[in-house]
């Protein structure tokens, strides 16, 4: 009885084993022998899974996904096998801050949003897209950074001017722009009313209240 019981607790074992180990999150480590401190992810037993290759890091463990600085690549968010799953979107010369758990990535030279482990939520299709706040995000399809003084990125490159520390708000040619909430859906119309509850208007023009979190909680 106790040998059989034993080979059916132990593929139980190996499996539960098997999965801790697939879930198990590195850990950052720096290296300095090539005279430049680089950045690298080990296990918690100190085995390096991934050399220390990457000018800087914006994450201290690696489970799903971590955001690394590569020399060539710049910013990127890659898995724990190294491979780069994403691009984050450029903010203040650096990646994309969080907001309310998920952050903005590019993907041919269009804006998506992510969460920390790297689940595309809203795939890139937005040529310009405001961080989420109160469960939405606003976005605009077409269009173009419009700069305080009034000149495109272009016609200030075309004159030889520079972009450094100025302002610059989306404009331009837009052909649709809008709200999104966490589920993809869409909204062209937000109207504040009490207690965090909105209305909306979608793009099919259907009245549609939302709660705080941005989610539809009745439909007109």
């Amino acid at each position: 009885m106790n040998i059989r019981f034993s080979f059916l607790i132990l593929p139980l074992f190996t499996a539960l084993f098997s999965a801790q180990k697939k879930n198990e999150c590195y850990k950052v480590f720096s290296d300095s022998a090539s005279g430049t401190e680089l950045y690298g992810y080990k296990t918690p037993n100190n085995i390096i899974k991934i050399p220390a290759s990457f000018i800087s890091t914006y994450s201290d463990e690696l489970c799903k996904m971590a955001i690394v600085l590569d020399s060539k690549e710049g910013w990127i968010g890659i898995n724990k096998k190294g491979s780069i799953i994403l691009r984050p979107y450029i903010y203040d010369n650096g990646p994309d801050y969080i907001e309310e758990g998920l952050f903005r990535f590019t993907e041919e030279k269009k804006v998506g949003f992510a969460n920390l482990s790297g689940e595309k939520i809203i795939m890139a299709q937005f040529d310009f897209a405001a961080p989420f706040k109160d469960g939405l995000a606003e976005y605009f399809i077409g269009g173009e950074r419009v700069y305080d003084n009034g000149k495109t990125a272009s016609q200030i490159a075309r004159e030889g001017g520079s972009l450094t520390d100025v302002h610059w708000n989306w404009g331009g040619n837009i052909t649709e722009s809008g709200y999104i909430n966490k589920s993809g859906q869409k909204f062209k119309e937000i109207i504040l009313l009490k207690k965090g509850i909105r209305q909306a208007i979608t793009l099919q023009n259907k009245k549609v209240l939302l709660d705080k979190r941005g989610q539809i909680i009745k439909k007109y």
